[in-house]
């Protein structure tokens, strides 16, 4: 039922990928019902709510979405909570924290997301400093810099904002520099710049505001040549153009 919905999903047929992850969810469920102390039938049972609260959010469903996360962020704090030196568990919390602010944040309510960004922050700043080498701890990192970032700037904390992008950048810089043939990577460094020519921007230093866009448009460039039909870079590297031409 996981594969199906997962095909699905990624063949753009959201509401039938719905009904398959809401089968592996009862399923899961059962399961766990009967074998409450099975650790892998409780990590399943969160792991299927994560799907739906996913799939949900996709449709628009929100709050339909919320009930979900809500969900699989409990029994991953139970998980964590009982086995606080599992990597994987903290790290599944982290991501359970994350969905929770991205859906706050979409549904108008800042201050809350702004608390979820943090605690997955947090334990994701603990995964990278015990294993700083781990590429994807230190790219979460990074992201998690970023939405922190973005949640304070529309709360109008731009000095705050201007922090946390500046962090952002410089891990994506480290870690494009470090993998430059990384596609991801080098996507995710002009992103960083866009944010910090963006921010710069709203506190009126323009000089340092075309710098940054300056630098994401070469970063852009180069991917979108890479990669022609590739709508979002297209679109970010257009909307950055349109910020130059501003200027």
């Amino acid at each position: 039922y996981e594969k199906l919905g997962e095909t699905h999903t990624l063949l753009g047929n959201l509401d039938k990928a719905l009904g398959f992850f809401g089968e592996r969810s009862r399923l899961s469920k059962e399961l766990y019902d009967a074998y409450p102390n099975n650790v892998v039938y409780k990590n399943g049972l969160a792991i299927s709510y994560a799907k739906l609260g996913q799939t949900n959010s996709s449709l628009g469903y929100l709050s339909k979405a919320l009930e979900f996360y809500d969900e699989a962020n409990r029994l991953e704090k139970e998980l964590y909570n009982s086995y606080p030196t599992n990597v994987e568990f903290k790290n599944s919390l982290a991501f359970s924290y994350f969905e929770l602010g991205v859906t706050q944040k979409s549904l108008g309510n800042l201050v809350k997301a702004l608390e979820f960004f943090e605690e997955c922050h947090n334990l994701i700043k603990e995964l990278y400093g015990s294993s700083p080498n781990n590429v994807d701890f230190k790219n979460n990192l990074a992201s998690s810099y970023e939405k922190l970032g973005q949640t304070h700037s529309s709360l109008g904390n731009l000095a705050k904002s201007l922090e946390f992008f500046e962090e952002s950048n410089r891990l994506s810089k480290e870690l494009y520099d470090a993998h430059p043939k990384n596609v991801v990577f080098k996507g995710n460094l002009a992103l960083s710049y866009q944010w910090l020519g963006w921010i710069y921007g709203e506190v009126g230093n323009k000089t340092k505001t075309k710098e940054y866009y300056l630098l994401s448009k070469d970063l852009l460039t180069e991917l979108v040549s890479e990669s022609p039909n590739n709508i979002k870079l297209k679109k970010n590297l257009d909307w950055v153009l349109s910020k130059l031409s501003g200027l």
